[in-house]
């Protein structure tokens, strides 16, 4: 009961921190005339914020018995809160007595000092250090670009800049999700709370590599959807490390990885193609639009102010007709999903006839190989999902041509895993999913919530 209490703090820890920049606002409001009426209300307002601020101390001193968080860190933004608590009575007690009142400019100022100290605190725990100025710092793998291979250490120069960016928030010095911690050998090794998370030698046993290769939108995912997530490049780097042993202390050299290390490399350097065309599209026909709307397409811009489009055919009528009608789009229409729907072979001929598109779904229609055929036209193509379809390895390697594809979703065909193995030789600057592996559930994972005694 303890812990689920605790886990209200994320929640209520808000309220103080408004409540008492009200207070501040109308305290310095008041200087001017016409708002001395607010003076009536500030000392009220100030006592809902030191009740708030209180809970908020009990709460979150509560979940910091999780053990997921840094005791020094902790016991830092502890004090300030239990300071800042105690500065919010002291405000509302000065409030009461007017003689008393030349300090409650000063008590306010103080208020807000010690607001943003705690505040910041707080924020460093739960997304890391340097979280305030995390978005000004590039998302480019600038790491992988400069990094001089002939003299590089594996896991010093590469993979531990890819931790660092992407993991330290949750498994840092300051938060350890699960009792993990990332940041150090040592730790990496001894795992967490459930065991080891890397299998030197052995990828497929490694449960880093299962968590970061599930769907972004799995409760299981990592790192969290809300956070920053690995490239495609990021991920074969530490598949690498791992293969290889997961040593901490060789170099690119040392452990015959340059040529491999090398294809990533000159991979980064590529141009890459963003999910919308830059280029400015004139709009779409508003009577098309309007005839495939009463069809049952939905059409969407992909972006506020944008003409490019999406079209979405989950409750699509007259299927065939509103295919032909959809390319009369072919400059406006970049995301196009099928999914679930009897679009054949030569639908996606008609189809092909959209040059802008790159994401695109044909996830449990009846597209074979043949239709793989019409697919090669669109040039661009980051993103293709061929889910629960009838495609073959065979087919797929048509789509080789494709040299911006991303990502290609195969789950529930009947490619093997060897099949598989060889089509990445292929591809192999595109990530291939099949989704046929399992990831073990951890208590971390579940909050279990057991009824009070009687």
């Amino acid at each position: 009961m303890t812990e689920l209490i605790g886990r209200f703090h994320p929640l209520l820890v808000h309220l103080p921190i408004g409540i008492l920049l009200l207070a501040i606002v109308f305290e310095w409001l008041t200087s001017i005339k016409k708002y001395r009426f607010l003076k009536k209300s500030i000392r009220l307002i100030l006592w809902i914020g030191f009740a708030s601020a209180a809970f908020s101390c009990l709460t979150g001193y509560l979940l910091s018995q999780s053990g997921d968080y840094e005791s020094n860190a902790v016991e830092l933004h502890q004090w300030a809160a239990i300071a800042l608590t105690i500065l919010a009575f002291t405000y509302a007690w000065a409030r009461m007595l007017k003689s008393l009142k030349r300090l409650y400019k000063f008590l306010s100022v103080l208020t807000l000092v010690l607001l943003m100290i705690t505040g910041h605190l707080g924020g460093t725990l739960t997304h890391g250090e340097n979280f305030l100025f995390a978005g000004l710092s590039s998302d480019e793998e600038i790491h992988l670009s400069t990094i001089d291979l002939q003299q590089a250490h594996l896991y010093e120069d590469l993979v531990k800049p890819i931790l660092q960016d992407k993991c330290y928030t949750c498994h840092g010095t300051s938060k350890q999700k699960g009792k993990l911690r990332l940041d150090l050998p040592e730790n990496i090794l001894k795992g967490g709370k459930n065991g080891v998370v890397l299998v030197g030698g052995n990828v497929d046993e490694s449960e880093m590599i299962d968590r970061l290769l599930l769907p972004l939108d799995d409760e299981d995912h990592m790192p969290p959807n809300e956070k920053k997530q690995l490239s495609h490049k990021e991920i074969e780097v530490l598949k690498i490390w791992i293969a290889s042993g997961a040593d901490f202390k060789k170099t690119v050299v040392e452990l015959s990885l340059l040529t491999d290390l090398k294809n990533i490399l000159q991979e980064s350097k590529k141009e890459t193609l963003a999910d919308v065309p830059e280029e400015i599209v004139s709009p779409a026909n508003e009577n098309v639009l309007a005839r495939l709307r009463n069809m049952g397409v939905v059409i969407l811009p992909v972006s506020v102010n944008s003409n490019y489009l999406s079209a979405n055919f989950i409750n699509a009528t007259a299927l065939d007709s509103a295919i032909n009608l959809i390319s009369q789009l072919k400059e406006q229409i970049v995301w196009l999903k099928l999914s679930d729907q009897p679009i054949s072979d030569k639908n996606l001929g008609t189809l092909s006839l959209l040059k802008n598109v790159r994401k695109l779904w044909l996830d449990h229609t009846a597209v074979s190989d043949a239709g793989l055929q019409h697919i090669i036209s669109f040039r661009d193509l980051l993103y293709l999902n061929l889910n629960g379809t009838k495609v073959t390895a065979t087919g797929v390697q048509i789509l080789q041509p494709l040299n911006h594809l991303r990502d290609i979703y195969l789950f529930e065909t009947t490619i093997t895993n060897d099949q598989l193995q060889f089509l990445q030789t292929k591809f192999p600057n595109t990530h291939l999913e099949t989704g046929n592996y399992t990831v073990p559930t951890l208590s971390t994972d579940t909050t279990t919530l057991k009824s009070p005694p009687n």
